[in-house]
């Protein structure tokens, strides 16, 4: 009997964490950004030479999505970590600068340490400025939790997310299961 109890659980988890796995994936490649008052870039590490490669990822698609005209202004978003020698949001900042994006555009949030402290100190930026609308940047399998988590703190949100990475994604994926199940479970 122990051992059917067993099986059944682990079938569960597995089914549980392959379709949650799959709709990440899913959610994360069809979200389309909509017209916004501001792109918010969550943060992602920062090395000792500057933005690591899934910050300048996250760069990137904002600096597009500004020059294609979806928002006026820009939100970069993360503090310092352990490793990081430079806040999220600063390095974030001077790299959109050096690609030509005007500074009087982009505003900087350096005290978060993570996604819903990202948002919440955003949303603050936001309530300063009366913007509304806001178009979230991040990879794309990080998207329904950031979008859900803006929602919560009541953003009107819109997401764009980095398909091609060079980080290898399934355990990135399989830790937004994780979160995403902890999320709705707490």
């Amino acid at each position: 009997m122990l051992k059917k109890v067993i099986i059944a659980a682990v079938l569960v988890v597995v089914i549980t964490t392959s379709f949650m796995y799959g709709y990440i994936e899913w959610y994360g490649r069809n979200l389309e950004p909509s017209n916004a008052d501001v792109i918010i870039v969550l943060g992602a590490a920062v090395w000792q030479n500057g933005p690591s490669p899934a910050l300048l990822e996250r760069i990137s698609l904002a600096e597009d999505l500004y020059r294609r005209g979806y928002a006026p202004a820009i939100i970069t978003t993360g503090g310092t970590g352990t490793l990081n020698p430079t806040p999220e949001g600063t390095a974030a900042r001077l790299a959109l600068v050096t690609r030509g994006i005007p500074p009087d555009a982009i505003h900087e949030e350096i005290r978060s340490r993570n996604t819903r402290e990202n948002l919440a100190e955003a949303g603050k930026i936001m309530l300063r400025y009366g913007w509304k609308k806001a178009i979230i940047v991040t990879h794309d399998y990080h998207l329904l939790r950031a979008i859900t988590e803006a929602r919560r703190l009541g953003i009107e949100a819109s997401g764009a997310g980095v398909h091609r990475t060079a980080m290898f994604r399934p355990p990135l994926v399989l830790r937004e299961v994780l979160a995403n199940l902890v999320r709705v479970i707490v």
